[in-house]
C-alpha cells in the first residue's frame, strides 16, 4: 500500500484523543495532500480504505469517507478525489450551521460527557447570549472529559465529576447535550458512560439532544469496541471503550441538514454501502 496511506491508517488507528470530527477533517486533509493522487491504483485505494475502517471500526465519519472511496473507485481517481472533497468541504461547513443551531438548545446548566469538539463549539456558542455552566463527567477509561471541562473552563464555569456520581448530580442540569462518533439504527454510539448520561437525563426529567454532522449518519451497525484481558487465573478485566445509546432516550437530533426526531433521522441515512467494506 501507498506509504502516505499507510501514514494516515497508522495516524486513524492510533489516535485516543481526538474527536470524530476533529479526525474525520484530518483524514481528508490528509489525503487529499498526497502528491499524485490521480496515479494511486485502484487497488491501493481499496487496500486503504478498509485498513481505515478497521482503524476506528466504531466511527461513522471514518466508515463513509471509507465507503465513499470504495464506490467511487471504480470511476476512477478524479470521481474519487472529487467526492473527498466533497465531503471534506461540506464537513467544514457543518460548523456553521451547528452554532446556529446550538442557540435554541434550552437551558443554562449543561450535563456532558466525554469530549466532543461539536458539543464544545456548541456550548461556547450559547455561551455568548447567557450565562451557562456545564457539569463534565470525567469519561473514564480514557478520561476525555478532564481535557474537555479544561476546555469548557475558558468560557463558562464547568463542574469535573467523576462517571459513578452521575446519578447524583444530573438533577442540577436543565439539559444533557451529547455529541456522537456514529448515528446508526441502533443508535447513538459515544464514549462509554453516554448511556449512563441519557439514562440519568431520563431519570431527573431533563431534556436530551445530540448535536453532530450528518458525516455521523451511518446506515449499518458499527462495533462498540471492547477488549477483555486476563488479568490473573480465573479474574478477566472488561473494557468497553464506547457504548450505544437508544435514540429514544434523545427529544431531538441536531445536524447540518436540520433538527430531526429520533425516528426522523432513520430516514436521512444514506444506504448505499459497499458490500467489499461491510460485508454483511
Amino acid at each position: 500500500m501507498n506509504q502516505q496511506f499507510s501514514r494516515i491508517t497508522e495516524y486513524v488507528a492510533g489516535d485516543i484523543h481526538s474527536g470524530a470530527a476533529e479526525m474525520a477533517v484530518k483524514t481528508l486533509r490528509d489525503i487529499l495532500s498526497i502528491d499524485s493522487l490521480d496515479t494511486v491504483s485502484q487497488e491501493d485505494w481499496k487496500e486503504f480504505a478498509i485498513n481505515l475502517h478497521h482503524g476506528k471500526p466504531c466511527m461513522a465519519p471514518i466508515f463513509n469517507i471509507a465507503n465513499a472511496i470504495m464506490i467511487y473507485v471504480p470511476e476512477g481517481n478524479s470521481a474519487v478525489i472529487k467526492v473527498l472533497k466533497r465531503i471534506l468541504r461540506q464537513e467544514e461547513e457543518s460548523t456553521e450551521s451547528l452554532r446556529k443551531s446550538a442557540r435554541n438548545i434550552f437551558g443554562d446548566v449543561f450535563l456532558t460527557t466525554t469530549y466532543s469538539s461539536t458539543v464544545l463549539k456548541a456550548l461556547a456558542e450559547i455561551s455568548k447570549t447567557r450565562d451557562i455552566k456545564v457539569i463534565a463527567t470525567e469519561s473514564a477509561p480514557g478520561k476525555e472529559g478532564r481535557l474537555f471541562a479544561n476546555l469548557v473552563g475558558e468560557f463558562a464555569d464547568c463542574k469535573l465529576i467523576h462517571d459513578s456520581t452521575i446519578f447524583s448530580v444530573a438533577s442540577e442540569a436543565d439539559c444533557f447535550i451529547s455529541g456522537a462518533d456514529s448515528i446508526i439504527p441502533k443508535g447513538v454510539v459515544n464514549k462509554v458512560g453516554t448511556r449512563t448520561a441519557a439514562e440519568a437525563a431520563r431519570v431527573c426529567g431533563l431534556d436530551s439532544c445530540v448535536i453532530c454532522s450528518s458525516l455521523k449518519l451511518c446506515p449499518v451497525n458499527l462495533s462498540d469496541l471492547h477488549v477483555t484481558r486476563k488479568l490473573n487465573g480465573r479474574v478477566e478485566e472488561y473494557n468497553q471503550i464506547f457504548d450505544v445509546t437508544s435514540l429514544n432516550l434523545f427529544q431531538k437530533v441536531i445536524t447540518d441538514l436540520g433538527d430531526y426526531t429520533p425516528n426522523d433521522i432513520l430516514k436521512n441515512m444514506s444506504s448505499n454501502v459497499s458490500k467489499e467494506l461491510y460485508g454483511n
